[in-house]
């Protein structure tokens, strides 16, 4: 698909989009336990369907276990629900819950104005959180400006012309480098970040999740 087709398909789903982003910047972030669902979601996303985060999030909120579970009991929920990684991602999650404890809880504290710096205090604190991770959770919340490199963004990258080659691997250096030619791509195209990281997800899927 080239770019005159890919907006072709931005306007069959440019409401929907809109919507997604408005429910993104519509979460509180003084909602310590919401914000905690969603972290869960993206330790979660790595290497596996975001649909079987979803179901994960669902179940372990359902039964009390996402902040209750042991990680053995939170393990059995991610790989009932296919989360690629169960185990590792299960003592995470449990691991996680330091930031969300007490009257002044961390990961509130954590979430300021500045994208870049809150995006490297995410990375620095949170387990299972690269800056693939951290973008992708700071999108969820209503942060602008970030891009999510995954695998199906780099390949729409290369598709539209923006980098020549698919990297194995991102040092920090290099995702930056790539996070700016996005948003470049972005702009050529009249959409914000976050509008065209639905959109490529929406153009590999078929549907706009998050």
């Amino acid at each position: 698909m080239d770019p005159e087709g890919l907006m072709g398909a931005y306007e069959e789903v440019r409401e929907l989009i809109e919507r997604r982003l408005a429910e993104f910047r519509s979460v509180d972030r003084r909602d310590v336990v919401r914000l905690f669902e969603e972290l869960t979601f993206c330790v979660m996303t790595p290497q596996s369907r975001a649909r079987a985060a979803l179901r994960a999030v669902e179940e372990l909120k359902s039964t009390r276990l996402l902040l209750e579970g042991r990680p053995e009991e939170v393990a059995e929920v991610l790989r009932r629900n296919g989360v690629r990684f169960h185990n590792q991602k299960a003592r995470y999650i449990v691991k996680n819950r330091e930031l969300v404890r007490g009257d002044r809880a961390r990961l509130t504290e954590l979430l300021g104005e500045d994208v870049i710096s809150v995006r490297d205090a995410l990375v620095e604190e949170v387990w299972g959180f690269g800056l693939k991770e951290a973008s992708h959770f700071m999108r969820n919340i209503g942060y602008s400006g970030l891009a999510v490199l995954d695998r199906h963004v780099l390949r729409w990258m290369k598709a539209l012309g923006a980098i020549e080659e698919v990297p194995r691997s991102l040092t920090r250096r290099g995702y930056i480098e790539l996070e700016q030619r996005f948003i470049r791509l972005a702009e050529e195209l009249g959409l914000k970040p976050e509008a065209l990281d639905l959109l490529l997800w929406y153009a590999s899927t078929g549907e706009v999740l998050k």
